[in-house]
């Protein structure tokens, strides 16, 4: 006596729903770290500009302080564009100036770098060279 054997050309249900969770096992940790490396670049970036930005920033007012000593540097909040503020905060003690240049990104939108919102802060001496 023979047996027809039958031939199966496609998946059983079961073996379906396991290539399927499989999948779904081994796609979660995949996301999840793109996610985080998407995160990580964009924070990089943020800092990056504000870095580039603050640079900038003191640099100008290096210039400024050596050509005129006595000019003020203050800057409040001052808005840079996409949502990056400077402040720049100074002390002048005989004949030295002492300044700060922060930078950061507005995250609440109120137009005020706040201190959790500073991603930079340059700190240097100038001296009055003209008194020499």
């Amino acid at each position: 006596m023979r047996y027809a054997r039958r031939h199966h050309r496609g998946l059983t249900l079961l073996e379906l729903l396991l290539a399927a969770a499989l999948l779904a096992a081994c796609a979660v940790p995949i996301v999840e770290g793109t996610t985080y490396a998407l995160d990580l670049a964009y924070q990089i970036e943020t800092r990056t500009r504000a870095t580039l930005l603050a640079q900038q920033e003191m640099e100008a007012a290096m210039a400024i302080a050596a050509e005129d000593f006595d000019r003020s540097l203050w800057k409040d909040s001052e808005d840079l564009g996409d949502a990056f503020l400077v402040t720049i905060s100074g002390i002048r003690a005989d004949l030295r100036k002492t300044f700060t240049v922060e930078v950061g990104r507005d995250a609440n939108r109120n137009a005020q770098l706040d201190a959790d919102e500073v991603l930079v802060a340059f700190v240097t001496r100038v001296a009055d060279m003209t008194t020499y």
